[in-house]
C-alpha cells in the first residue's frame, strides 16, 4: 500500500515539472547546447567555465572583463566552427523564468546557473557607448559601465534555424 501511495505522489509530483522545457528547449545529442524554440537561438547549456558531465553544469564559472568575453566568444567561434557570440541584452532575458519566482532560468535546460551578472554584445550608439548585463538573481538588467561592476559571466549564443520560432 505505501508503494502505491509513493508512486501516486511521484505522478502527482511530476505533473508540473518543467512543463515549458520540454516544448521549449530542446537539448542537442550530447546535451552541451540547448536550441530554443520560440527564437530559433542556441545556447550554450552551461555558463563559460563549466561543463557539461551529461547530468549537469560542474566547475566554477568565468567572471571575466567584457572585452575578454568578446574574445573569448571569437576564439570559441574559431575554434568550433560554429558562430558563436555574445547574445543582445533582449536574447539574455529571453532566458527568463517570468512565472516561477525563485528560478532565474530553466533549470532543466540550463541547470546550475549561477546568481551572477551575464555580459551581452557591445552596443554603440549615439550617447551610449557601453555593454549591458544581466543579473539573473534579480531578474533585472543594468547598464554596466565598468566603474560599478566590471565582471561578468558568459553563456554563448547564435543563430539556429528556428521550425517553431515566434516572431514578434
Amino acid at each position: 500500500m505505501q508503494s502505491r501511495w509513493l508512486v501516486l505522489l511521484a505522478l502527482i509530483a511530476g505533473i508540473g515539472a518543467h512543463p515549458a522545457f520540454a516544448s521549449r528547449y530542446v537539448p542537442s545529442a550530447d546535451g552541451t547546447e540547448v536550441t530554443d524554440a520560440q527564437t530559433g537561438l542556441i545556447w550554450r547549456r552551461c555558463t563559460e567555465g563549466m561543463v557539461w558531465d551529461g547530468q549537469t553544469c560542474t566547475g566554477t564559472p568565468l567572471n571575466i572583463v567584457h572585452s575578454s568575453a568578446e574574445a573569448l566568444a571569437k576564439r570559441e567561434a574559431k575554434a568550433s566552427k560554429k558562430a558563436w557570440r555574445l547574445p543582445s541584452i533582449k536574447e539574455l532575458k529571453s532566458l527568463q523564468v517570468p512565472d516561477r519566482p525563485g528560478e532565474l532560468v530553466e533549470p532543466a535546460a540550463f541547470p546550475g546557473t549561477p546568481e551572477m551578472w551575464f555580459w551581452s554584445v557591445f552596443i554603440d550608439k549615439p550617447g551610449v557607448i557601453d555593454a549591458f548585463n544581466l543579473y539573473f538573481g534579480y531578474h533585472t538588467a543594468k547598464l554596466g559601465d565598468g566603474r560599478d561592476n566590471p565582471y561578468g559571466a558568459v553563456r554563448l549564443v547564435r543563430s539556429g534555424h528556428p521550425t517553431r520560432a515566434k516572431r514578434k
